[in-house]
């Protein structure tokens, strides 16, 4: 785009509109929505390693996360608490219809999980679901088909 201002003698003269400072402007709003992304997807910086589902879903309703971490602890709201203290927040819970989220790094033995599910439906929490990250389809097995 250019403006021209006409003088006297009828010749512009040539001023140019600077595009510099809107394209910086622009690339540090990409930088930050691409930043601010990636931390909304993190859940309290807990570091587990989920399993990888083919079905996984995103949840959208009420939802209670308890972690289960690859050293054996157990994070409720940012907070390691033991069984009994996961027990006794549990019962608190006033919505027994909320869904209640286990977040189990993939190294947890199965045995635990299946004692925090045992807590929480003892609770009366009965919506139990389970954290994984999305993975494409299985491969079909071509032999198989045959």
């Amino acid at each position: 785009m250019r403006f021209r201002r006409k003088t006297k003698n009828g010749v512009g003269t040539g001023s140019a509109l600077d595009l510099t400072p809107v394209v910086d402007v622009v690339f540090n709003l990409l930088i930050f929505f691409a930043l601010s992304l990636n931390f909304a997807a993190t859940s309290g910086g807990i570091n587990v390693k989920l399993p990888s589902a083919s079905s996984a879903e995103p949840v959208k309703i009420e939802q209670l996360t308890i972690n289960l971490t690859k050293d054996g602890s157990i994070v409720y709201n940012d907070n390691t608490i033991d069984e009994a203290e996961l027990t006794k927040t549990l019962k608190e819970v006033k919505d027994k219809d909320s869904l209640v989220i286990i977040r189990a790094d993939n190294d947890v033995p199965h045995g635990k999980v299946v004692q925090i599910m045992d807590i929480a439906k003892s609770e009366g929490l009965s919506k139990l679901a389970f954290a994984v990250q999305a993975s494409p389809a299985f491969p079909k097995d071509e032999e198989s088909e045959e």
